[in-house]
């Protein structure tokens, strides 16, 4: 009842987080923590069948969430390697051989055991994909992926634990797994790493809802005015304001980092800065402080329809996109597009 009251009350937060602002893994882990209700009621009802396809859906609605906001909110080339899922048939098929030579009987094995160990080999997985954010998500994703991690193997178990009996231990554990999971998941969920605002916002910002360019010599200036204020940064500038959330472009392998061809995951995460600041009341602002960059691995016309696609985020959001440029590093043609599309 414990684990079921916990559950509760997160499902309760991820809804809420999601209807305020609408990041699509909340609500695929919001239902599928339902399913977890409906596995631990299935459990004391003494309802083993349920309990299997409970499970399954528990396990499958989480990896689905964690792919899901992994494609979505964070450069895949950098995160985890996709290929590890091939081990999951060879790990199944010995793991069943051990419980065999256990003397665990065969006809127990075919029945619910098989679908709940197979749904903890899909934790472990979900665990290991969170665990690789930790790169981008800091400690909140790295604790969640422990216990993930944990509860996977606690599932797996589970033939020997319905087997061998104690049942008052393994539910504790249990328990307190399910527990470490819902309290790191909210965390996660409202933290500035899954979230761009995390707490409130005492500063404002006075320039006009669209889009702007700024000189290279008034970037300095720019960087003072809004040192406190929120602002999102495709960059790679390294002496900027704390307060701002940075994302480094590079083709090497850092944290936060961004592959410069990846324009679609910065549109992703400027659309949803922009709505997210919107609905918290206020004007964001997203600065791109090295299109000469970008230009160098994408061409011009496909930066300037990133660009175009940023301005109209920031319009429809009442936000603000500020480019800084060089003058001298574009020909005298692209200077008046860019200024035709961002001014």
């Amino acid at each position: 009842m414990w684990s079921v009251t916990v559950a509760t009350g997160t499902l309760t937060v991820l809804v809420y987080t999601y209807f305020r602002y609408k990041v699509r893994a909340l609500r695929i882990w919001a239902v599928s923590w339902m399913f977890f209700i409906l596995m631990q009621m299935s459990f004391y009802s003494g309802n083993k069948d349920a309990v299997a396809v409970f499970y399954s859906f528990f396990s499958g609605a989480l990896l689905y969430g964690v792919l899901v906001h992994l494609r979505e909110h964070a450069d895949i080339k950098s995160s985890i390697k996709p290929e590890i899922i091939g081990i999951i048939p060879p790990l199944f098929a010995l793991y069943g051989i051990f419980l065999k030579y256990l003397g665990i009987p065969k006809e127990f094995l075919l029945n619910e055991a098989l679908y709940v160990v197979l749904s903890g080999i899909f934790f472990l997985f979900s665990g290991l994909v969170f665990l690789a954010m930790r790169k981008s998500w800091k400690k909140g994703a790295f604790y969640l992926g422990i216990f993930v991690t944990l509860f996977g193997l606690f599932v797996v178990a589970y033939p020997l634990r319905v087997w061998t009996g104690g049942q008052v231990v393994w539910i504790s554990i249990g328990s307190l797994l399910s527990v470490g999971i819902a309290f790191f998941m909210i965390q996660f969920a409202t933290s500035k790493e899954f979230l761009f605002l995390e707490r409130e916002v005492g500063v404002r910002v006075s320039l006009e809802p669209g889009a702007n360019l700024i000189d290279l010599n008034e970037y300095p200036i720019l960087k003072e005015e809004l040192k406190d204020f929120p602002v999102l940064v495709f960059s790679r500038t390294l002496n900027l304001p704390e307060s701002w959330k940075v994302y480094f472009l590079t083709s090497e392998e850092r944290k936060n980092a961004i592959y410069p061809t990846n324009l679609p995951y910065m549109i992703q995460l400027a659309s949803e800065y922009f709505r997210e600041a919107k609905t918290r009341g206020l004007r964001g602002v997203v600065v791109v402080d090295c299109p000469e960059y970008l230009v160098m691995y994408n061409g011009f016309d496909s930066i300037a329809k990133f660009l175009a696609s940023l301005k109209d985020f920031a319009i429809t959001n009442e936000g603000v996109l500020l480019v800084v440029i060089d003058e001298g590093a574009w020909t005298p043609q692209q200077l008046v597009i860019l200024k035709r599309l961002l001014e």
